[in-house]
């Protein structure tokens, strides 16, 4: 019995250690553009309610970009998002936190919620 609490334990103790290591390096920047984009046309194939046999509405579909720059970068950002996805209150000009990951960018809104963004161009700014 104790060594079975010993290894969970360690279990324990090791899936900490990774999720701290995992933890995001956040930097700031500043918020540039904000744009949304919806288009006009929706194709496909509209499923049924299989109780009523009415066809289904799907969520209007949307694309917002963002720019924003760092001290070094300045980076273009994609969300495609259906219109009931919340929004991130962008004030052009203003302070944000992001932090990078690969082709992800994740960013801390006002109330400091993550959303998660889609990297589409990094250009370095010259100084």
């Amino acid at each position: 019995m104790r060594r079975r609490a010993a290894i969970a334990g360690f279990l324990c103790a090791m899936i900490g250690a990774v999720a701290i290591g995992q933890e995001r390096q956040w930097q700031k920047g500043t918020w540039r553009e904000s744009a949304i984009e919806r288009p006009k046309l929706s194709f496909g194939v509209q499923s049924r309610d299989p109780n009523s046999n009415l066809p289904r509405s799907a969520a209007a579909r949307e694309i917002r970009t963002y720019v924003i720059d760092t001290n070094t970068h300045r980076l273009e950002l994609r969300q495609d998002a259906t219109v009931d996805t919340p929004h991130i209150g962008v004030m052009v000009g203003q302070p944000v936190f992001l932090a990078i990951d690969k082709k992800t960018v994740y960013v801390k809104d006002g109330l400091g919620k993550e959303h998660k963004l889609s990297l589409r161009k990094q250009t370095a700014l010259e100084r």
